[in-house]
């Protein structure tokens, strides 16, 4: 390969495994099937031909493994950057492409309201039409930014935007989690709690609101400064320097200098 794998993309590994180093390997493991089709009699079970044939055994089952990493960790990378929105109405219009564009320019209005300037990726409806509930749309944005902003303001998009809901996009074991949090949010508060989802936990409003005030506490205290105790009054601000002061203030810029053989890194 010409580029380190740590500088590359999933999608550019893929296409480098795909164009050089995964066709070796067919041809390797078409190689031994050949040869071990050519094999008559006893040269079938000999060592030979049963070491060939459990190396190209691996070698498959290795090949397997690798383009389903590539492929998962291309899926995963694409989901940290993209978005689901539940419940946006889906356009009437006959023709597909009309209803493309309506669900673009939904979007593109969303993206206003949020001030993102930022183009998606792609924008398109997932799963098969229903006449009771629209379906998902699913956002997928150039960059993982793009999508981190975007839910951080989905309040804003949510406030205008009657009964749609936007979420991260997840995997369908972590949309079960999710639903499974939720019902048990809905199981709570059906018995008088007050409570809420936060960072992928259900905690009581009350808790919440005391983290918030912490916080809020610990910053205010931090941004205090302490009331000088000794005060320098002007007279004695400015006085001329002794002899041995000034020897003093004469070798501190050789003090300060950065030493050759110094050990450590002065602190930052």
């Amino acid at each position: 390969m010409t580029k380190r794998l740590a500088d590359m993309s999933p999608t550019s590994l893929r296409d480098e495994l795909e164009s050089d180093a995964v066709t070796d390997v067919n041809a390797l493991i078409q190689g031994i099937g050949k040869y071990l089709g050519s094999l008559s009699g006893g040269d079938k079970t000999s060592p030979l031909a049963l070491l060939l044939g459990t190396c190209a055994s691996v070698l498959s089952d290795l090949k397997l493994r690798s383009t389903s990493s590539i492929d998962d960790a291309i899926e995963k990378e694409k989901r940290e950057r993209s978005v689901v929105v539940q419940g946006l109405p889906e356009s009437s219009a006959t023709k597909a492409s009309e209803r493309m564009t309506d669900d673009h320019a939904r979007v593109i209005s969303m993206l206003d309201l949020i001030d993102l300037e930022h183009s998606p990726a792609a924008i398109f409806r997932m799963g098969e039409k229903s006449e009771t509930r629209p379906r998902l749309l699913k956002v997928m944005f150039h960059s993982r930014t793009a999508q981190t902003t975007f839910l951080s303001k989905s309040r804003t998009v949510t406030s205008n935007f009657p009964n749609v809901f936007v979420c991260p996009s997840l995997t369908k074991s972590e949309r079960e989690a999710a639903f499974l949090l939720r019902e048990k949010k809905r199981q709570l508060k059906t018995e008088g709690k007050d409570v809420l989802i936060y960072a992928g936990s259900i905690i009581e409003r009350s808790q919440l609101e005391a983290m918030k005030k912490q916080v809020r506490s610990s910053r205010s205290h931090s941004r205090r400064r302490p009331p000088s105790r000794n005060p320098v009054s002007s007279s004695s601000s400015i006085r001329p320097a002794s002899s041995s002061n000034s020897s003093i203030l004469h070798s501190i810029p050789s003090l300060l200098a950065p030493q050759a053989n110094a050990s450590t890194p002065a602190p930052f």
